[in-house]
């Protein structure tokens, strides 16, 4: 068993990211509560967990840096035929992401074995999965989304995650930020115009989706003249994608037009710039996010729990609920780079807590396929929006500690009370709050509290302490104080 961490922090909200003999800890990892796993021996030992990327640049130097274990205790598959574990990204650029995630991953679970698989194109995704699903590995964190539609669960993705999970592999997915990159509506062959505003040297980059046969439609990227007419200079292909174009100054367009079929609904979203007020929130989520076999997360701040507002949510093509949870998202997990944001990071949350939940059933003789841990993190997540199951953040926060803190309360004799409070949680403590006679006295930010009183009136007075852990687990006590 690997040693696990030993965390300093006086508390989740107040602390500055958490270092460790194994690097930079996540503040994500508190929040959902994995120390308090930690605390009991579960730290992902025994388990193994992929993590499925387009790349993987920058791996020596993670090592390096004490955030990934040494290379010869993971497993390396890549699909990428021409680029290798190094891979590129949907624009052709190098990519450190799938580092990223990886460095997540082990921050919630240190004990499990990484498997770090990357791709390229869809058809080397479609292997992967396949691949991943042979190698019987039971958990997969995917933090990508790829724009070429249908995005009904039906497209050739989605069908490679749906096998992968009939096949018992809980497939962790990223529902994406694309609640201000998604466009819906309707377009004939004439075509609809969306305004985008790229900055200079921005890439434009966009894929179009439907649901339904005897269809087609295409999305073109046109660029203004200097006589006021309108240039096309990319169209999408047989992946719905168009290929991507950097913007050289000027005025830029997306034009969307269905030129063959009975009028469907149609989806358009833009890998990197913002659609503005044309931007539809509902139905954001791209594919293979969109997979019934997929548990798809959206990311919520892992400081005031606020979804995101580009957080990409449901329903799908189809009516399904997405996203099933929601993981924390702005966090550190690398000194390098600091407050790593987006669905991306709150996936890797999710699939590590599941990884958590699978050694801590196995170990009680319980079920721990794919279908109980999906069941068991949603059942347990932490409700943040409006109360049930939402279409922003579904069940809410992922959280794998269910303990409140226990407290020991302490009140001196006398006119003039000290009140002392000792908070004790197997997990980080976020907060504790005394209050006099119904009015808030003190607050400390960690597990211990004190407060001296000045002189009170001879009666009763009432003590009261609520304490709070990093996961959200409240317990209140209050004691009666009798001024003679």
């Amino acid at each position: 068993m690997r040693p696990v961490p030993i965390i300093i922090a006086t508390a989740l909200i107040a602390a500055a990211t958490a270092t460790s003999a194994l690097g930079v800890v996540s503040q994500g990892v508190f929040r959902i509560g994995a120390d308090a796993m930690w605390a009991h021996g579960i730290d992902g030992t025994g388990q193994t967990v992929a993590i499925v990327d387009q790349g993987f640049d920058g791996l020596d130097r993670s090592i390096a840096a004490g955030e990934l274990p040494p290379l010869e205790q993971m497993t390396i598959k890549s699909f990428d035929a021409v680029n290798g574990i190094t891979g590129k990204d949907q624009l052709e650029a190098a990519t450190e992401h799938g580092v990223r995630m990886a460095e997540i991953i082990r921050d919630v679970a240190p004990g499990a074995h990484l498997v770090l698989v990357n791709y390229h194109s869809d058809d080397e995704f479609v292997q992967a999965a396949r691949w991943i699903a042979d190698q019987g590995i039971p958990i997969v964190s995917h933090s990508n989304s790829i724009l070429g539609g249908p995005f009904d669960g039906t497209g050739p993705l989605a069908r490679a995650v749906d096998a992968a999970a009939a096949r018992g592999v809980l497939w962790v997915n990223s529902s994406g930020n694309f609640a201000k990159r998604h466009w819906r509506g309707t377009a004939d062959a004439n075509g609809v115009p969306i305004a985008v505003a790229p900055q200079p040297n921005e890439t434009l980059a966009f894929g179009i989706g439907w649901s339904g046969s005897g269809v087609d439609a295409v999305v073109s990227i046109e660029r203004q003249q200097d006589d006021g007419a309108w240039l096309e200079v990319s169209r999408s292909d047989a992946t719905h994608r168009t290929p991507p174009v950097t913007v050289d100054g000027g005025a830029w367009r997306a034009v969307v037009r269905q030129v063959a079929g009975a009028p469907v609904p149609l989806d358009v979203f833009s890998r990197t710039v913002s659609f503005g007020s044309a931007a539809v929130p509902d139905g954001s989520i791209a594919t293979p996010g969109d997979a019934a076999g997929s548990l798809t997360v959206g990311a919520a701040t892992w400081g005031d729990l606020k979804v995101a507002d580009y957080s990409s949510r449901g329903p799908t093509e189809d009516g399904r609920q997405k996203p099933e949870i929601v993981g924390p998202t702005y966090v550190t997990s690398n000194l390098a780079f600091p407050g790593t944001g987006g669905t991306s990071a709150s996936t890797p949350h999710v699939a590590g807590a599941a990884v958590l939940v699978r050694q801590q059933l196995m170990a009680a003789g319980q079920p721990a396929d794919a279908a109980s841990l999906r069941a068991y993190l949603i059942a347990h997540a932490r409700d943040i929006e409006s109360k049930g199951v939402d279409g922003i953040s579904g069940a809410g926060m992922v959280r794998i500690d269910f303990a409140p803190p226990t407290v020991h309360l302490g009140v001196s004799p006398g006119p003039r009370p000290v009140v002392s409070v000792q908070a004790l949680d197997d997990g980080t403590m976020n907060s504790v709050i005394v209050k006099l006679d119904g009015r808030q006295v003190t607050k400390a930010l960690g597990p211990v509290a004190r407060y001296r009183s000045g002189l009170l009136k001879k009666g009763r007075h009432r003590i009261a302490v609520t304490a709070e852990d990093s996961a959200g687990n409240v317990v209140a006590v209050s004691r009666a104080l009798v001024v003679r």
